[in-house]
């Protein structure tokens, strides 16, 4: 049966709902802390039996099981194609277009030292001569000043009144031209410390960035010489196929055999293993993900009630207020938080099995997470408030 409610209780209702998302997206990151760790743990033991078998199995091929072996056969084939194309890649495109990389950046660098050392030149002929026309016209003006001291004596200085008006209009003009030098001195001397900043900051980039290219080029370079040889290109050949095959090698062999096949069957549970965290990790994050969308979704039609709110309670003489008809559906999908929390609770049990983990996300997202289900349960909500507010509309 549809709830009737007022707007604050949808308010609260709204309220309660999110923080019961918020419970169980909280609970769900402390499974993927718990992935975390336990996916590090096994990637490097993973990594560690890989790369020791591979040594083992590549010392003695014949040890192998025939399956394990015929399998790496056939994947020889594939990275002796695989290393004879990155060969050609290498000879053709890579090399040439490191070393030009490279070259240009210091060709670069090359320009911009140019650039600088013609720019030097040029400036510093312009400050030496708006200098000497300073101090030119620093003398004119001690020349200046010391005449209309002269021609102001106590007993001349009426009489030399319009003389020394003429002169003082002189020494105006001249502390123009004093500060209109001095602008343009310290316009050349900006602009000589911001074209040294600029060559700095770019030095300090280009030679960053040519170091770079250099270190590619090499080990472009280093990788076409060992690719290059029949021999290396081979051996290159038959580690890259032993270590694919047990990389990916999930079928268990009868027990007993030798210790070799038995460190193969540990690489199978840690192959299996390695997957099954790794599909754990992507859905934890999934359902953190949509946890957090629907959390947002409820704050954005929380914000929309508590609007209205406000606008029943500015208008209230002619706003009636309203009660909200909830369906049924909104209700029930709300109930399932507390059920989901108490699903993945137990960080530390869940931990230990992501498969556990991964069955679960699946259900909940083609069942009451469902992609259709959160987009009807927004629906009805929106549609409820729309009608619960139509009459004032009209």
């Amino acid at each position: 049966m549809p709830q009737r409610m007022s707007l604050k209780q949808m308010d609260q209702f709204l309220n309660g709902a999110r923080q019961k998302v918020d419970d169980v997206a909280r609970e769900v990151g402390e499974v993927q802390v718990q992935f975390v760790s336990a996916h590090q743990v096994n990637k490097t033991m993973h990594d560690a039996t890989l790369n020791d078998l591979s040594l083992r199995a590549a010392h003695d091929l014949n040890a192998l099981p025939a399956d394990v072996r015929r399998a790496i056969d056939e994947r020889l084939k594939v990275e002796r194609k695989t290393l004879d194309e990155r060969r050609l890649e290498l000879l053709s495109q890579v090399v040439p277009k490191a070393g030009q990389i490279a070259d240009d950046l210091l060709a670069r660098a090359q320009q911009e030292t140019e650039n600088l050392r013609a720019l030097n030149p040029r400036l510093n002929s312009q400050e030496e001569t708006l200098k000497a026309n300073y101090a030119k016209l620093e003398t004119e003006l001690k020349q200046l000043n010391a005449e209309i001291k002269r021609l102001s004596g106590c007993l001349t200085g009426f009489f030399n009144f319009f003389k020394i008006n003429e002169l003082d209009r002189k020494r105006h003009k001249l502390l123009g031209r004093m500060e209109e030098t001095a602008r343009a001195l310290k316009t050349v001397r900006e602009e000589w410390t911001k074209a040294k900043t600029e060559y700095t900051s770019q030095e300090t980039q280009l030679e960053q960035q040519w170091q770079q290219a250099s270190v590619d080029a090499a080990r472009a370079r280093e990788e076409l010489d060992q690719l290059q040889d029949d021999d290396k290109r081979e051996k290159l050949a038959l580690q890259r196929a032993i270590f694919h095959v047990f990389d990916n090698w999930k079928t268990s062999l009868p027990a007993g055999g030798s210790p070799l096949v038995d460190e193969i069957n540990q690489m199978v549970h840690l192959n299996i293993e390695t997957d099954n965290y790794g599909e754990g990790l992507g859905k934890v994050a999934g359902l953190i993900a949509l946890l957090g969308g629907i959390s947002q979704g409820l704050q954005s039609v929380g914000q929309s009630v508590q609007a209205l709110i406000q606008e029943q309670q500015m208008h209230s003489q002619y706003l009636k207020p309203v009660d909200v008809s909830v369906g049924d559906d909104v209700i029930q999908f709300h109930r399932q938080w507390d059920d989901l929390r108490s699903k993945v609770k137990d960080e530390k049990a869940l931990g230990k099995h992501p498969t556990q983990f991964s069955e679960l996300f699946d259900a909940e997202v083609k069942g009451p997470l469902s992609e259709a289900g959160v987009k009807r349960m927004f629906d009805a909500l929106s549609q409820s408030l729309t009608s619960a507010t139509k009459g004032w509309k009209g």
